[in-house]
């Protein structure tokens, strides 16, 4: 079994050298000259000049239908194309495409072509960091009405509170770790709660206990 990886600028090369140095033979197409003999020279992998939409130059891949072949030009249409021309003549079974409008999606779904999309992929990264924010102005719009105060606490890997259950931490009154993010839950803690590292505290504390507070879970 190869990788065919056909088009696409920076992005295969690091998928090349992922899949090579895991053990796979790869195959890069690109009608970019210069792109194609700057990854001859730098990667151990079978680098073909041409057009991945025309079948002259697929057949020379020698493609079987165990092989997996990986789109990556700009353009839905251009990869719906060389898709099906690998699923109809070389009867691939594993094709993967970089989906660059969401709206086509149901169209590759429909040949059981599967789709990478840009959005979603950018999406799993930022939602997070967005339901956190949104976490914390809520909290703090209740709690500044009230005289508290809201931190939140980033855990580090070599913090002194992580893989610590909160119930050791000893904790005053007046300070209270109402929520933990962790990826993209929102979780309740309790006493028993471990703290792990990567985990986003939000506490609540009196104006009088946050010098208490940074003491526990910052210095």
């Amino acid at each position: 079994m190869k990788v065919i990886i056909i088009g696409g600028e920076r992005v295969p090369y690091f998928l090349a050298k992922k899949l090579i140095a895991s053990g796979y033979k790869v195959y890069f197409v690109n009608k970019d000259k210069e792109l194609c003999e700057e990854y001859s020279r730098t990667l151990n992998a079978t680098i073909i000049y041409g057009d991945g939409q025309s079948k002259a130059v697929l057949d020379h891949l020698g493609i079987e239908p165990d092989d997996i072949v990986v789109l990556l030009t700009e353009r839905d249409r251009k990869n719906f194309f060389i898709a099906r021309l690998v699923q109809e003549y070389y009867k691939v079974r594993n094709v993967v495409t970089f989906l660059n409008n969401s709206e086509n999606e149901d169209l590759f779904d429909r040949y059981g072509i599967r789709t990478l999309k840009v959005t979603d992929l950018i999406m799993q990264n930022i939602e997070p960091l967005l339901f956190e924010n949104e976490v914390v102005e809520m909290i703090n719009d209740e709690a500044s009405n009230r005289g508290a105060t809201v931190l939140k606490v980033d855990v580090d890997w070599d913090s002194k509170i992580a893989n610590k259950a909160l119930h050791e931490l000893k904790i005053p009154d007046g300070i209270v770790v109402v929520g933990i993010v962790r990826e993209d839950k929102y979780l309740i803690p309790r006493g028993d709660t471990i703290i792990k590292p990567d985990d986003k505290l939000i506490l609540i504390c009196s104006e009088e206990q946050s010098k208490a507070a940074m003491e526990i879970f910052f210095l």
